[in-house]
């Protein structure tokens, strides 16, 4: 299990997230923005004080879903903006199903670990930082470096 997190517009998960589903095999890639616009009748824009419910049940039915996945064997890859406060729901779902849960942090073209401290063990090992063109995929060979030492399991 993977979850990505863009804290802030233009972090890069929207081009890292499918390349790192693309490395893993098998896997899924899932957007907490499409739960989110999911709903139908009612929906009220993420950032408003009335969508906290909204918000809330989006992410429990994202984590559901991905861990879903995880228990069918698939390498789940979930790209949105899932805050440190708003991680129990994957913590729950990790706790009950028994799947690992990773939590990356993009920022910037900088890729934290859960802990918001940079990951320059899996830099080092992708080949150096993220620069140029080919930003997202030095981001993704970093990700991937890091799940590969296990950088960004989170414990329960």
């Amino acid at each position: 299990m993977v979850v990505l997190s863009d804290p802030a517009a233009g972090a890069g998960s929207g081009a890292v997230a499918p390349l790192v589903a693309a490395a893993l095999f098998p896997s899924v890639h899932l957007r907490a923005e499409d739960f989110r616009r999911a709903v139908r009748q009612g929906y009220v824009a993420p950032d408003q004080p009335e969508a906290r419910r909204q918000n809330v049940t989006a992410l429990a039915a994202t984590a559901q879903a991905a861990f879903a996945f995880a228990s069918g064997g698939y390498q789940v890859v979930v790209e949105g903006s899932v805050a440190p406060t708003a991680l129990d729901a994957f913590r729950r779902e990790s706790r009950a199903t028994g799947a690992a849960l990773h939590y990356v942090v993009l920022n910037g073209g900088v890729v934290l670990n859960g802990r918001g401290a940079v990951d320059r063990g899996a830099v080092a090992e992708a080949g150096g930082p993220a620069t140029g063109d080919t930003e997202a995929e030095a981001m993704a060979d970093t990700v991937l470096a890091g799940l590969r030492r296990g950088a960004y399991l989170l414990g329960w």
